[in-house]
C-alpha cells in the first residue's frame, strides 16, 4: 500500500515538473540560491591553491626574465661603451694619420702602453724601440703638437719624457715675431715656463710657441705651447711667462715618433763627443786632419796646432 502511495506521488511530481513553466521552479531556485554559497566555499580552497601556484610560477618566471633582461642590458651597455671607445680610438688614429700625411718627414705611430712609476717624473712608455729605429733624444708628437722626446730606447719599447717634466727644456720661438726663448717643464702637466725673455720683448697672451730648431733634437716649426700669462717684476730683467702645452698630454693614446733632425744638427757638438784640450805642457800634434762635414758626420772640436 505504501509503495503504491509513493509511486503515485512520484508520478504526480513528474507530471507537475513537466509543466512549462513548472510550478516547482520557484522552490528549486530558492533551494539553489540557499546552497550556492556552499559551492563557492567548496571551490575556494582549490581555486586559491591554483591561483597561488600560478602566481608563484609566473612570479619566478618574471624574476628570471627580469634577471635575464638585466644581464642583457648590462651586456649591451658594455658593448655600447666599447663601441664608443673604439669610435674615439679610431678618431684619434685618424687624427694621427692626418697629421702624419701633412708631414714631409718619416714618422712611426706608437702606442702608449705604460707610465713611469715615479710620480715626480712625467715619463711614459711606448711600444716601439731601437728595433724599429727609435733613438735617444728622438722627438715625439701627437696630432696637436710636440709631446716629448725619447730618453731611453730598448729593443721593443722606449721611455719618453713629456715636455712638462721638470728636467725637460726645448728651444722655441714666438710664431708671430720669431723671438727665441727656452721653454721648460714645471712638473705640472698643464703648465710650462718660458725663460730668458727680456722685459721689453713683444709677447702677448695667446701667442703660439713653436720649436726654433736650435737644439740637437727638435726640428723647426712644430707647435709646442700657447702663452697663458705674463708677469712683469720690477727688479727682474726677464719676464715671467707661463704657457700651456698644445699636445693632449693626458689624453693621447697614440703618438708619432719623428725621424727628422734640426737643420744643421750634424754640425753641433754633443758634450759626450768633445775631446779634452791638451795641457800646455803637452806638445800639440803637427797636423790634425779635419773630415769634411756631411749629413751623417758628427764634427768634433780639434785642438789648434
Amino acid at each position: 500500500m505504501s509503495f503504491i502511495l509513493a509511486a503515485s506521488c512520484a508520478i504526480a511530481l513528474l507530471f507537475v515538473d513537466a509543466q512549462r513553466p513548472s510550478p516547482l521552479q520557484p522552490m528549486r531556485d530558492s533551494f539553489y540560491e540557499a546552497v550556492e554559497p556552499l559551492f563557492y566555499g567548496l571551490a575556494w580552497p582549490s581555486q586559491s591553491i591554483e591561483e597561488l601556484s600560478n602566481n608563484l610560477r609566473f612570479g619566478l618566471q618574471l624574476q628570471a626574465e627580469n634577471e635575464q633582461l638585466r644581464q642583457e642590458n648590462l651586456l649591451l651597455r658594455s658593448q655600447v661603451q666599447k663601441l664608443s671607445f673604439l669610435a674615439s680610438d679610431n678618431a684619434r688614429l685618424r687624427d694621427l694619420h692626418d697629421a702624419a700625411s701633412v708631414l714631409n718627414s718619416r714618422v712611426l705611430i706608437s702606442e702608449i702602453i705604460g707610465v713611469d712609476p715615479d710620480p715626480d717624473r712625467h715619463v711614459l712608455i711606448i711600444n716601439r724601440g731601437h728595433g724599429q729605429g727609435l733613438y735617444e733624444g728622438q722627438p715625439v708628437l701627437d696630432s696637436l703638437g710636440i709631446f716629448g722626446r725619447v730618453i731611453q730606447s730598448g729593443k721593443t719599447t722606449s721611455r719618453i719624457m713629456l715636455i712638462t717634466d721638470r728636467s725637460h727644456s726645448v728651444p722655441v720661438r714666438i710664431n708671430r715675431n720669431g723671438i727665441r726663448a727656452i721653454l721648460s717643464g714645471t712638473g705640472n702637466r698643464t703648465e710650462l715656463r718660458l725663460q730668458y725673455v727680456p722685459e721689453k720683448s713683444d709677447i702677448a697672451v695667446g701667442d703660439l710657441l713653436v720649436t726654433s730648431g736650435l737644439g740637437l733634437d727638435f726640428p723647426e716649426g712644430y707647435p709646442v705651447a700657447k702663452v697663458t700669462a705674463i708677469h712683469r717684476q720690477a727688479d727682474d730683467q726677464f719676464l715671467r711667462i707661463t704657457a700651456s702645452p698644445v699636445a693632449a698630454l693626458d689624453r693621447s693614446r697614440y703618438v708619432l715618433a719623428l725621424f727628422e733632425k734640426p737643420v744643421g744638427a750634424q754640425y753641433l757638438i754633443r758634450p759626450e763627443k768633445m775631446k779634452a784640450v791638451p795641457a800646455p805642457s803637452e806638445a800639440p800634434p803637427a797636423v790634425v786632419p779635419v773630415p769634411a762635414a756631411s749629413p751623417s758626420t758628427e764634427v768634433t772640436n780639434a785642438p789648434s796646432p
